[in-house]
């Protein structure tokens, strides 16, 4: 057997990164994980962590303000913005050192190496840090490179400087005017946060709706919201070019046809995507393919070179960050053993955008089901039958529910108060081929919210009933009662 270096070397310190080189480490593989920059990855210093967090603080000062109506008094809620960012940037240090600090993965059995890594051939790597060169040898290796923020080519845009969430959470003074360009997940998400923090906040994206992934339901009532709060929406349209006088942006802004106004602003956030970190890793000297959307795999999370695998938004896969821990167990245990013992997960994927309401899902939405000729019935439960969500003064929401007639999960929505806890318990379903009356059979705490989860399985039971069948017993057993109006409709109970 050929000698090498090391027996896994990993190139990427983000979520998969530090989660496939932990796992090689445990089983006794010599394991080196190099990153050019910091460990943690987007997820911990420009993702997850800074968005929620900012979220956090952005939905208490909203709390604060509408107070009064649950019997407390404030005076006035004053943000000191320089201080809620400084306040982000401690909580995503905190989760650096709680769990992606290199002494860390030190203790674990993992090298690390600081530098910019390409392969020189399928066997070899080189290491580029400042005014050093280092080659090293491996047996197999994990490209876990990850993906930076998409930037799109509109003219003046570049020069004039924008933001992305690479950049957002550096900033110290609150832009007065925010202007973001996409509608999906960290566009919403953002655009509320600093709305909820006392920015103008306009939103502009191509899409006809935001959150075009979610069911329709749930994303109506989250841009219900939104423009509640005031965020201003410009659906449809496109930014087709820039300048900026001094501190402020000049954005012609319009539908593809042409732009046909101006919109002033002192900050611009580009949230369209994201795109794999393939530059320098030489990868055609070890003959991995790949496209611009990344790096294809094999649901092993194995190239086309059988002991080179690639996990997390460097491949084509979704760019999550649970995503990229489920395919980075899978690259680190099929690299050590050398055998396709597992595959990641690629129907049962829980999305959530953290605004507020939450958006979730699992699974299909009606469009996609219907589009696939597959036969369902659908339950929705308002939250305002969920006791704790009316507890929390939040019974503004709802449970969708996909499921075939014999009641197998086929997709699962909420929009809601913590709607993602909720869609946590029916992906754990769908995984392990949990019918709605698994879920409506198991005692759920009360009052919590995934109450909610077992009350929408339970009108699967409620939709069984027939009045026939309530009719035969009534008369089987002589009862006298009168069989109530809802026995056999489609009412929530």
């Amino acid at each position: 057997m050929a000698k090498y270096d090391y027996d896994v070397v990993v190139i990427g310190g983000g979520a998969a990164g530090l989660t496939s080189s932990g796992i090689c480490a445990s089983f006794g593989a010599r394991t080196a994980l190099i990153e050019k920059h910091r460990l943690g990855g987007d997820c911990t210093w420009t993702g997850c962590v800074p968005s929620k967090s900012l979220l956090h603080i952005a939905k208490q000062v909203e709390q604060a303000r509408h107070a009064e109506k649950l019997g407390l008094k404030f005076t006035n809620v004053e943000i000191d913005f320089k201080q809620v960012m400084d306040s982000v940037r401690a909580t995503r240090q905190a989760v650096y050192e709680e769990a992606d600090a290199p002494e860390l993965m030190q203790e674990r059995g993992v090298a690390i190496l600081k530098g910019s890594a390409s392969f020189i051939d399928q066997h070899t790597i080189e290491i580029r840090d400042s005014d050093t060169t280092s080659k090293m040898t491996f047996r197999s290796a994990i490209i876990t490179a990850g993906g930076s923020a998409l930037k799109l080519p509109i003219p003046g845009l570049r020069e004039a400087g924008f933001l992305t969430n690479e950049t957002l959470f550096e900033l110290e003074k609150q832009p007065q005017h925010l202007v973001i360009l996409g509608s999906g997940p960290i566009g919403v998400e953002m655009a509320q946060a600093f709305r909820l923090l006392g920015s103008r906040v306009t939103v502009i994206a191509l899409d006809e709706k935001i959150l075009l992934r979610d069911e329709p339901a749930c994303a109506e009532m989250v841009h219900k919201r939104l423009v509640e709060q005031g965020i201003e929406f410009h659906l449809g349209e496109t930014i087709h070019s820039a300048e900026k006088h001094d501190e402020t942006y000049q954005l012609s802004v319009g539908p593809l046809a042409g732009a046909n106004r101006t919109i002033e602003s002192d900050a611009v956030l580009v949230a369209v995507g994201r795109t794999p970190n393939l530059a320098g890793l030489a990868l055609e000297n070890a003959g991995v393919k790949h496209e611009r959307p990344g790096i294809p795999v094999d649901r092993g999370c194995r190239t086309n070179v059988r002991h080179i695998f690639a996990a997390g938004d460097i491949t084509t896969w979704l760019k999550f960050t649970h995503v990229a821990e489920n395919m980075a167990k899978t690259a680190a245990i099929n690299a050590i053993t050398h055998l396709p013992l597992y595959r990641y997960e690629n129907k049962v994927v829980p999305w959530v955008t953290f605004t507020d309401p939450e958006s979730a899902h699992v699974g299909q939405t009606a469009a996609e089901l219907q589009a696939a000729n597959v036969k369902f019935d659908t339950i929705e439960l308002p939250y305002h039958k969920i006791d704790r969500a009316v507890t929390e003064q939040a019974g503004e929401g709802l449970v969708i529910v996909h499921a075939t007639p014999s009641g197998k999960i086929l997709g699962a929505h909420a929009v809601g108060l913590q709607a993602g806890e909720i869609i946590d318990e029916y992906a754990i379903a769908m995984k392990n081929g949990l019918k709605l009356s698994k879920i409506s059979d198991t005692i759920h705490a009360y009052p919590t919210l995934l109450l909610g989860a077992r009350r929408a399985a339970d009108q699967y039971y409620v939709r069984l009933q027939k009045r026939w069948m309530a009719n035969l017993v009534r008369r089987l057993f002589g009862y006298r009662g009168e069989i109530p109006s809802y026995v056999g409709t489609r009412e929530v109970l």
